[in-house]
Formats: structure tokens, sequence, C-alpha cells
């Protein structure tokens, strides 16, 4: 087996450990909390650290960050290397501390003005600003997240450079362990009321980030590095700056269009945060699992292989890197819409979390399930577009995206409630993909060699002879067993594994170019899962 399909096995099965921990740290959070203010103002709390993280931790400066450190790996001078890793760590810890910093300051300047303007005796008259209000207090407390996360991220980044990718993928395994606890102990143990207890789960998010970090310095100081004030020019920072200005507006714009969807939920109702979030979650499942575990592993490479001029190379791994990204995310995502409500009733209809909370979520992960293989491809190739040290293309595309999401889901939301903003982002997302693609194949011909449109036909038909069969099982339930939490039960465990089944067997059948592969990987995965 080769070194890449181990790889992206390991992240796979890491990722998935993490996710599937994460689902049940959903399941708890909607038990504790259900639909309410107070769960959506721990979500819009959590969102700012995460919305940071991913356009600094993970976003620009990764993208610009890999290829330059993969030049001074290819050269195996690892003293080098780690000089330019500390500059960069030291330069993040001063930027995202100072941020965090002028954050909590607004946040604290913004409960004052809602205080003087409404008074705490008045907000049963005024939900939506005792939310806010809340909202702002568990900012301040969580906030300081931010910095940890992006300093773990850099050095996850490093250490997927050196090949070295559990770690990384396990990361938010800590993470999720710090928030459980906090659940069960505020929750469960406790009986603290929901606007108690999101101030626990506050805490539980800086333990977590803590064994977060400490565990990716562990693991890079096994590699050799040492953490150091690193004094004088260091060879790559003038073109890790170049790279990274133009992506850091590409990641700002990509944050920003995430900042105004989520605001804008926030400020429509007390349910839209919520129910938003956690569809939104169940499509970050597979994506983490397979598209994330795909661009992390064949990133680094992408790098390597420009970084020697080796184009034949190149345009396989990116070739390769985008079909099994929308082989194995095109039937993830007709999945989660056949069976959104009985996935939804069997994870989240626990406690609080009633079947009208179900009812609210099911057509939200309906349409953003629908835009989840089109965010997995577009991931993948800025990701191209970063290998090829181009961070400035992407940057229009994702303004374009920006507009397109604002706009529609600010006009739609007023018709359309929480649907209108997931159908924005749907838009959005296609209008993102599309512009990558044409963009991609204008800069580098040879990529239309990837022969992606035939292997996206056999993706199709695959994909709808599983809806045939998923429909068809999921109705024959029903008729027998009738609506409910039981119901809900079989048609997961049924209908899930027959559908995943029969789409591989027709990818098979029809001979998709990398089937074997995902033979491999899947039989591989479910061995050591």
């Amino acid at each position: 087996m080769s070194q890449r399909l181990k790889s992206m096995i390991t992240v796979s099965i890491s990722v998935m450990g993490s996710r599937v921990l994460g689902l049940l740290r959903d399941a708890l959070t909607a038990a504790f909390l259900g639909v309410s203010l107070a769960s959506n103002a721990f979500i819009f709390a959590f969102m700012l650290p995460n919305l940071f993280r991913r356009m600094f931790g993970e976003g620009a400066l990764t993208s610009a960050f890999v290829p330059v450190l993969s030049d001074h790996t290819k050269d195996g001078d690892d003293a080098r290397a780690f000089r330019f890793v500390n500059q960069i760590l030291l330069r993040l810890a001063v930027l995202t501390i100072g941020l965090t910093v002028l954050l909590c300051l607004g946040f604290y300047g913004a409960d004052l003005v809602l205080l003087h303007l409404y008074g705490a005796d008045n907000f049963a008259a005024k939900p939506i600003a005792e939310q806010w209000t809340l909202g702002a207090r568990l900012s301040i407390l969580m906030m300081p997240y931010m910095p940890i996360i992006c300093l773990t991220a850099i050095l996850g980044a490093v250490l997927n450079v050196r090949n070295r990718f559990a770690v990384p993928a396990l990361s938010n395994v800590l993470l999720n362990i710090g928030i459980i606890a906090a659940l069960l102990i505020g929750g469960l143990q406790m009986k603290l009321p929901k606007d108690e207890l999101v101030f626990l789960l506050g805490v539980g998010v800086l333990v977590g980030g803590a064994m977060q970090l400490l565990t990716a310095m562990w693991a890079l100081w096994r590699e050799g590095w040492r953490p150091r004030l690193e004094r004088g020019p260091v060879e790559g920072m003038d073109e890790l700056k170049r790279l990274f200005i133009p992506g850091l507006w590409g990641a700002a714009i990509l944050q920003i269009n995430i900042l105004v969807s989520r605001v804008l939920a926030f400020g429509l109702d007390d349910t839209a945060t919520t129910t938003l979030n956690y569809a939104n979650r169940l499509v970050e499942l597979p994506m983490g699992i397979f598209a994330v575990a795909i661009a992390t592993v064949i990133f680094p490479q992408m790098s390597l292989m420009a970084a020697a001029e080796d184009r034949d190379g190149l345009v396989e791994s990116y070739g390769h890197g985008l079909r099994m990204t929308l082989a194995l995310t095109a039937p993830a995502a007709v999945g989660l819409i056949v069976l959104s409500e009985p996935i939804i009733a069997t994870l989240f209809q626990w406690g609080r979390f009633s079947a009208g909370d179900v009812s609210l979520t099911s057509p939200l992960l309906m349409i953003l399930a629908g835009a989840m293989p089109l965010f997995a491809v577009s991931t993948f190739m800025t990701r191209g577009f970063h290998a090829f040290k181009d961070t400035k293309t992407p940057v229009k595309f994702a303004f374009l995206a920006f507009l397109i999401n604002a706009g529609c889901g600010a006009a739609l939301m007023i018709p359309l409630g929480a649907k209108g903003l997931a159908l924005g982002n749907l838009l959005s997302s296609l209008a993102f993909a599309v512009c990558l693609g044409r963009g991609i194949v204008k800069k580098r011909p040879e990529l239309a060699g990837i022969r992606l449109w035939k292997a996206a036909g056999k993706i199709l038909l695959a994909s709808i002879g599983m809806a045939a069969v998923a429909l068809s099982l999921l109705t024959m339930i029903y008729m027998i067993m009738g609506p409910g939490k039981h119901a809900a039960f079989v048609s997961c465990g049924v209908i899930i594994p027959v559908g995943a089944g029969m789409y591989f067997a027709i990818l098979v059948g029809l001979k998709f170019e990398d089937s074997a592969e995902i033979l491999k990987l899947l039989k591989r995965f479910v061995k050591r899962g």
C-alpha cells in the first residue's frame, strides 16, 4: 500500500474519532441546552475564535507557510526549518494575543451598552438583547482560545510536512474531551441552569485548548524542535509575506462570509443559530473524515512536487485528490439529504431537543448537504492554487462568493428564515467551485487532462442509484414501523451501510478510475476502526 494511502487512512480514522466524539459533544449539548438563548450564545462565542483559527492557523498563514517550509525541508536542514518555525510562532502569538485583548475590550463595551439601553430587568421583554449580552460575556471568556488554537494549528502544519499526521488529526479529540467533561459535571452532576452551564462550557473549551497546544508541542519536540526566540533574518520570510498577504484577504473574505451568515442568524430569532449549527456539524463529519483528510495529505505533497518542479507528479496528485474528494463526499451528501430527519432524531433528539427542533433542523441539513461536495472540491482546488504559490486568484473568487452569500442570504432570510441563509450558502458554494475550476485550468492547462467530467458522470450515476435504494428502504421502514425514534434508529442502522455498499458497487461496475484505491482505503478504514 502506498504511503499516501496509509497517511489518508491515518488522518481519516483520527478525524473520524474526533468528529464522532464531536457528535457526542453536540448530542449532550443539545440534551442539556436544547434550542435556546443559551445555546445560541455559546455557539456564537465559540464561532469567533474558530473563525480566526481558520483565517490564521489553518487558512492563509498555513497555506503560505507550508510551501515555504517545504522548501526548507526538502534540503534536510532541520535547524534552519525550525528557526523559521519559531519566528512564525512568535509573530503569530503577538498578533493573536493583541487581537484577543482588543476583541475582549470590544465585547465588554457592547455588554455595558446593552445594559445601559435595556437594563437586566427588561431582558425578558427583549430576548434578542439578552442573547447578545450573554454572547458578549461568553466571548470575553472564550476568546483566549483563539491564540491557543492558532498556534496549535501551525504546529500541526509543521508535523504534517514532516509526515506526522496522527497528532494534528487527533487534536480536536482533546477539545471535545474538555467540553464533554464540562457538560457532564455541570449538567449531569451539578444540574446547573442553562445560563450558568454555558460558562462552564467556556472553561471546558479553554482546558481542551490547553491540552491541544501542549500535545502538539510535545509531538514536535520529539521531532527535534525547541521553542526559542530567534534573532536575525531567516530565509523564506520575504516569500512567506508575499504569499500570506493576498492569501489573508482571501481567508478574511471567506471567514467574513461565515461571520455574516452567523450574525444574521444570531439576530434573526432564538432558533436559527442553533439549528444551523447542528445541521452544519453533521455536514462537517464526512468533510473531516474524507475531504479534509485528502487535502491534508496531498497538499504538502503537491507543495513538495511544485518545489521540485515535478510537473507530472503534480498533475497526478491534483487529479487524484480531486476525484477522491468528489467520490467520497457526493454519496455522503446524498445520504444526509435522504436521511436528514432520521439522522437528526437519532443523534440529537434527547432531553431538551424536541421532535419540533428536529423538524426545524432537517430542511437546513438538506440544503447544506447539497453544498458539501461543492465546498469540499473548492477547498481542495484552493489548496491547488496555493501549491502553485498563487494566493491572489482565489481571493477574487472568494470575494464574489461573499457577495452572493451575503446578498442572497439577507434577501432570502426575510421570506424563508434560516432556510434562506442556508440557500445563500449553497449558491455561493456553487459559484466559488465553478470559478475555481475554470481558473485553475486556465492557469495550468495540463490539469484539464485529469478526466474529472468523466469521473463526475460515474459518481452521479452511482449517487442516483444509491438514492433510489435509500428512499425505497426508508419508505418501507416507515410504512412498517410508523414515524418515531425507533424507526429513525432502524433507518440509520439499515440504510447507511446498504446505501454505501450499493454506491461503491456501482462505481466498481462503472470502472471508476480510483475505485480500487477507495476500496483499499475503506477496507483498511474498517479494519483499523
